[in-house]
């Protein structure tokens, strides 16, 4: 009955740099709920990621907002208008740790409709006839 977090993290060039795909560690109560664990999982990788970059390269650059790609409108409305309503109080700091970063535009996030999700492919089952665009997505295939 848990989730399945899953996600890309590409660089500027659309190249995939690192990827996650496991089982939720708690139960998500809905589907914004674990799209929200999801992003959030997401955003620690890709701060992380680029902190890494930066310390490798030497170089101090100014903040480049993380943009991420989300399939659910109530997660993403969530996060974007600040409103913090009693279905969502569960979620605590992670909550707000991910709402201060948005409201500070280091992380921007945007919608993207679920068939062009990237890493739905490890989230969920594929139908025979969408496993090549998922390949494809990933640039396993032409």
């Amino acid at each position: 009955m848990r989730s399945t977090t899953g996600f890309v993290i590409l660089d500027q060039y659309g190249a995939i740099v690192h990827w996650k795909s496991q089982r939720q560690k708690t139960l998500a109560t809905s589907t914004a709920d674990a799209e929200f664990n999801t992003t959030a999982l997401a955003v620690e990788e890709g701060i992380w990621l680029s902190k890494v970059q930066a310390e490798l390269s030497g170089e101090v650059k100014e903040v480049i907002p993380i943009s991420v790609f989300n399939d659910n409108q109530a997660c993403i409305a969530s996060l974007m208008n600040g409103r913090f309503r009693a279905s969502t109080r569960h979620v605590g700091v992670r909550y707000f740790w991910l709402r201060e970063l948005v409201c500070e535009g280091e992380v921007r996030i945007m919608y993207l409709r679920t068939d062009e999700m990237i890493a739905d492919g490890w989230t969920k089952g594929l139908e025979s006839g969408k496993h090549p665009g998922f390949t494809r997505m990933l640039s396993m295939m032409s």
